[in-house]
């Protein structure tokens, strides 16, 4: 598997902590976090994920790749047609590096290649051998549903209150620390 040697080589710079790579449609292929994060954490997470992708496009240029920086910690985002992958590692940790390593990564990611990480697979349900980085029960599931419903399935409109007078108009206001503009 290319694939395990690629993340593997993700996981041997010198600071990072974990990997983690995410479905568009709610599915974990690959999670390689630190035994500090609990399963749970992943429920909500690609969900978040993509609101914070579909903000920032909307609201700045948009870009497929985000760093959080935290006072000991900092998390990468970098998303593709079919996965995100999520870098987190120590502050000490060099970027650059991090950067050069997961662009090879990203390039072999294939959907033959993510057909590899299914939740049947042994490779995405067996324990990670990361040394004391990786809970040893981690295993990749399916999320309950997928992160948002799809457009096919419009709620239907509710009809206005018929006291409710319709002087109001709503208009969308665009906010930049905490100022309109």
């Amino acid at each position: 598997m290319v694939l395990n040697k690629v993340f593997d080589n993700v996981l041997d710079i010198p600071g990072v902590d974990g990997v983690c790579l995410f479905g568009l449609s709610g599915q974990v292929f690959l999670n390689r976090m630190p035994s500090f994060l609990s399963p749970e954490v992943f429920a909500d997470a690609l969900r978040r994920i993509t609101a914070l992708y579909e903000t920032m496009d909307e609201n700045f240029l948009p870009c497929d790749d985000y760093l959080l920086r935290f006072s000991e910690k900092w998390i990468l985002f970098r998303r593709t047609d079919q996965a995100v992958l999520l870098v987190m590692a120590a502050e000490t940790a060099n970027f650059a590096s991090t950067r050069m390593v997961t662009n090879m990564a990203l390039k072999h990611l294939t959907p033959a290649a993510l057909a590899e990480f299914s939740p049947e697979s042994p490779v995405a349900a067996a324990p990670v051998a990361v040394a004391a980085r990786v809970p040893t029960g981690s295993t990749a599931t399916p999320f309950s549903a997928p992160p948002f419903p799809p457009a096919a399935i419009a709620p239907e409109p509710v009809a206005p209150a018929a006291a409710a007078p319709a002087t109001e108009v709503h208009k969308t206001v665009r906010m930049f620390r905490g100022r309109a503009y």
